[in-house]
């Protein structure tokens, strides 16, 4: 312990005494004193990527067997393109969002803009789907048909917890090997029996579904990353409602 306090003093001594030496240098010859540096940080923007696969039919947070055409992170496996609205129906309909092996953690939320009947329509009569464990109605943010747990439209966050709903949203957490899903938001539309021809919107009804994936690393100056995640997500939500 000593010999190395007896180093240390030495190499202090030694780099105090150039210093007195360049000064001495400087004062006689008028030379300038300059010093340089420059530091490089280096960024990243991130990875959010498409799945290569299809969600399992029987374990639909998990990926399944086969590629298909990737076509983005939203994924309906039982839609059956132009299904029609008979009173009484279940239709299939399985949103469903997935990140590509190597994405980041994400946070992710989903909005359903319910188009289906005109303006000014019962939502007794109006169809309807029931969210699955793993997702909450983001509160203040969705509309039901008046009854609790039956939804028309709005915005919806995956909370990974099949148990009490959460008030933030959860983690999707990626992986660099596989695919990963969220499970499917709802499974089927529900179309009341009180329906009536009249109150369908036009020709072509329609029901959008859109995601929204917000990486998981993205703080805000230090806000809560998930709080940041929800408010961003309830801004997105309002452009798509109008």
């Amino acid at each position: 312990m000593m010999e190395k306090a007896k180093i240390s003093k030495k190499r202090t001594a030694i780099v105090a005494a150039v210093l007195c030496l360049a000064l001495a240098a400087g004062l006689g010859t008028y030379a300038w004193l300059t010093a340089q540096s420059s530091l490089t940080n280096t960024f990243t923007v991130g990875s959010i990527n498409n799945p290569d696969h299809k969600p399992d039919p029987t374990n639909p947070d998990q990926p399944g067997g086969g590629d298909w055409d990737v076509t983005g992170n939203l994924i309906e496996t039982k839609w059956i393109d132009n299904s029609k609205l008979t009173p009484g129906a279940s239709i299939a309909k399985n949103p469903n969002v997935g990140l590509g092996k190597g994405s980041d953690n994400s946070y992710v939320f989903v909005y359903v803009k319910n188009a289906l009947v005109t303006a000014g329509t019962d939502p007794a009569n109006t169809p309807y789907f029931t969210i699955n464990n793993g997702w909450t109605a983001v509160e203040g943010q969705v509309q039901t048909n008046g009854t609790t747990g039956q939804y028309m439209s709005g915005l919806f966050m995956y909370t990974k917890s099949s148990a009490t709903p959460s008030t933030v949203p959860g983690l999707l957490t990626a992986s660099e090997t596989t695919d990963v899903f969220t499970g499917e938001l709802f499974s089927n539309v529900v179309v009341p029996g009180s329906l009536t021809k009249d109150m369908v919107n036009g020709a072509n009804p329609t029901m959008t579904v859109s995601c929204y994936i917000f990486g998981g690393d993205q703080a805000n100056g230090g806000t809560d990353a998930a709080a940041n995640a929800l408010a961003q997500a309830k801004a997105w939500a309002a452009k798509q409602a109008a």
